[in-house]
């Protein structure tokens, strides 16, 4: 009834924490797992070797996050395609219970699940993640507004095979999902927020690897016509609750990385750069 699809390369060990997971799952249907591997070197595919997956491949040079996640959807035969992030971890055995049990009604065609922070006592939390002010800047604010607030992410989504084939992703180098999301509201589809299955997720970045996250995302909010003006850049940097927000980390010893100090100027200085001027995807 339900196929649930990786992408993958260089999991580690959050990859095997959602495994595990997955594969602990409590439902009254069948499933199986889809693995793409685009040229995984840690260990990830002798991991794999101890699941019941399927692993397929494609070669680094060919991923495209659309054209590979099609590809992944394409191998499946099941009624219902799940979307997850290999360092996403369901929460619960139940989530996947959660995720689809929303298709008993018939108009729904895409059903969201909740991201939430990991407890793990050695995650050391991203300060801004950690506050929920990540997505502050008024790219993610027009994207909700505009949505009913709700936005699909493929981190942990649930949708309709058929839906999936009318409306296929194609050559996207970033957020194929809210392209797949702008595909199926403009013909108005339903998409259901599913607040009960719970996955935790979060990430940790340097200077670099923070600059290049937020200019792929200025990359992918163009690809939905989604446009961040420079007057909305200044906005965000003088954003007086960030700043806010900034003051206290400092004061509690939370802020304790460069990139967490330098968030308010990289995040909406470099969704402006990649939103306005960048072609291809930063790697």
């Amino acid at each position: 009834m339900v196929s649930v699809v990786y992408l993958t390369k260089n999991g580690g060990k959050l990859f095997q924490d959602s495994l595990d997971s997955v594969f602990s799952q409590q439902t009254d249907f069948t499933f199986d797992v889809i693995v793409v591997d685009s040229g995984s070197t840690d260990g990830t595919l002798e991991l794999l070797q101890g699941y019941d997956v399927k692993v397929y491949h494609v070669k680094p040079s060919e991923f495209s996050f659309g054209l590979t996640r099609d590809y992944g959807f394409s191998l499946t035969n099941s009624k219902i395609v799940l979307a997850i992030s290999q360092d996403a971890v369901p929460v619960g055995v139940e989530w996947l219970h959660d995720l689809v049990s929303p298709f008993e009604d018939k108009s729904v065609a895409v059903v969201q699940s909740m991201d939430i922070l990991p407890e793990w006592s050695d995650v050391d939390l991203f300060y801004w993640e950690k506050v929920r002010k990540f997505y502050y800047t008024r790219d993610c604010i027009k994207w909700m507004e505009a949505n009913d607030n709700i936005g699909i992410s493929f981190t942990s989504c649930a949708i309709r095979r058929d839906v999936w084939e009318k409306n296929q992703l194609g050559k996207v180098e970033m957020s194929e999902d809210k392209v797949f999301q702008k595909k199926i509201s403009n013909k108005g589809y339903k998409i259901f927020f599913q607040e009960k299955a719970k996955n935790a997720h979060t990430h940790s970045y340097n200077v670099v690897s923070l600059a290049k996250r937020c200019q792929n995302e200025g990359l992918g909010w163009r690809n939905v016509d989604n446009v961040y003006t420079f007057s909305d850049m200044i906005a965000d940097i003088l954003n007086k609750e960030i700043w806010c927000f900034l003051r206290k980390g400092i004061k509690n010893s939370e802020i304790k990385r460069l990139s967490e100090l330098l968030f308010p100027f990289i995040r909406p200085l470099f969704i402006y750069i990649g939103n306005r001027f960048t072609n291809t995807y930063v790697k």
